[in-house]
């Protein structure tokens, strides 16, 4: 009797497993999610539903259901601000450059005595600091001669006319194509300054851009002149730019204190301009900005540079978004002798329309005066029209092929910018 009912238990359990139907789960590229039971592996997973294929953009592929958990697709994220970085804590104190006496290269000169003077009383500098500084100091004799102070030649007081092909020697140091292709890669890399910094300050990216190009490609070459050793050798020995680089080495220990920097650790240009901007330290102090909001002005970092750059247009050049800046204009004769030309002139466009100049496109609508620039080539001479912006970039440096380089190296990065997008 008990080996029947044990036969009969095996038969009733199983009949009724044969009963139990497992089915694979049904895939789809819309799975509402839920509870699967996977009959490979006997494993339960759960699942969430995915985004359709087209969100966002981006394909997205059925749900493999191989033992293991899949996350569903998310969109991507829009691009906000960088995270700051903290600046790296400047351990400089004043008090750790100090010296009772003026020694060094300078120790005995006069007339660094009566600066060293006048920024006790005027800014209330400590002597021993600044005794301290100046000992440190070394002749920049490198910087003397690029800046021409052993030049003894007397001036000859006539105008000096840019000889043929000085315009398409000059350019051929900026308009390359690694030189493009840099700025590009610049723009991409820092979209998000350039564009927060066109907003705040309405300057085009491109300008920016073409400015930190020109100056040092891009962060390439940034100055291996000490500042402090420039800016005090300058100012000492070369009479005919004293008051200048006098006034430079003055905002210079400013700054210095201001950001608590040591003022012998900047390197820059053999004339004292630093930074991927190549920033003076009176331009420094007026326009720098904390671009990045980490709480430090640092030109040296891309952020800053991009900032400071723009403020400085909207500022000291009263830079106009509204407005272009040059346009090429044709003429029929190969050379141009008939008025001043130069960044300063203002001419109607009227007058030089009569003259037999027509620009090669409709200028954006812009109707005002224009500058004249000609610039000399080989075959002829090229004549521009350039707006009051043209004018807020020779502010950076009062020369027209160093304005025209940063406007057509703008315009390359830009063409070529969208171009690859």
């Amino acid at each position: 009797m008990f080996y029947i009912k044990t036969l009969s238990l095996m038969v009733i359990l199983f009949l009724g497993t044969a009963c139990v139907q497992i089915k694979e789960p049904k895939k789809s590229s819309e799975n509402q999610g839920g509870v699967i039971i996977l009959p490979q592996q006997g494993t339960i997973i759960t699942t969430q539903p995915t985004y359709p294929p087209s969100y966002g953009g981006v394909s997205v592929q059925e749900p493999d259901y191989g033992g293991v958990i899949h996350q569903p697709y998310q969109p991507p994220i829009p691009q906000g601000p960088p995270i700051p970085v903290p600046p790296v804590p400047n351990v400089f104190s004043m008090n750790s450059l100090s010296s009772p006496y003026l020694q060094g290269s300078y120790g005995n000169n006069y007339k660094l005595k009566k600066f060293i003077n006048n920024m006790i009383s005027k800014h209330n500098f400590r002597r021993d600091y600044l005794n301290g500084v100046f000992s440190s100091v070394r002749r920049d004799t490198e910087a003397l001669k690029k800046i021409g102070a052993f030049n003894t030649a007397k001036p000859s007081g006539a105008k000096k006319t840019a000889p043929p092909g000085s315009w398409d020697k000059y350019r051929s140091n900026f308009l390359t194509s690694s030189r493009i292709e840099k700025g590009v890669k610049f723009w991409r890399e820092n979209q998000y300054y350039l564009n927060t910094a066109a907003e705040k300050y309405g300057v085009a990216p491109a300008y920016i851009v073409g400015i930190i190009g020109v100056e040092t490609n891009f962060g390439g070459f940034t100055g291996k002149h000490n500042v402090l050793n420039a800016l005090t050798s300058i100012s000492l020995e070369f009479p005919k730019r004293s008051k200048f680089f006098t006034m430079q080495l003055e905002n210079y220990l400013l700054m210095t204190r201001e950001e608590r920097i040591d003022p012998r650790s900047i390197e820059g240009s053999y004339a004292g301009a630093f930074g991927l901007s190549q920033f003076m330290p009176d331009s420094f102090r007026d326009y720098a900005v904390d671009h990045d909001g980490n709480g430090q002005i640092n030109l040296f970092t891309k952020a800053d540079a991009i900032g400071s750059v723009a403020n400085f247009f909207k500022l000291k050049g009263k830079w106009d978004e509204n407005i272009p800046v040059a346009v090429l204009t044709n003429y029929r004769k190969n050379r141009f002798y008939g008025l001043k030309t130069g960044f300063r002139t203002r001419y109607s466009q009227k007058h030089l329309l009569s003259l037999g100049m027509q620009p090669v496109d409709g200028f954006y609508g812009y109707r005002g005066e224009v500058a004249l620039i000609k610039l000399s080539r080989y075959s002829k001479d090229e004549m521009w029209w350039g707006s009051p912006n043209f004018h807020s970039i020779a502010r950076y440096n009062p020369k027209d092929h160093y304005a025209m380089a940063v406007h057509q190296l703008a315009q390359a990065v830009r063409i070529a910018y969208w171009r690859q997008r």
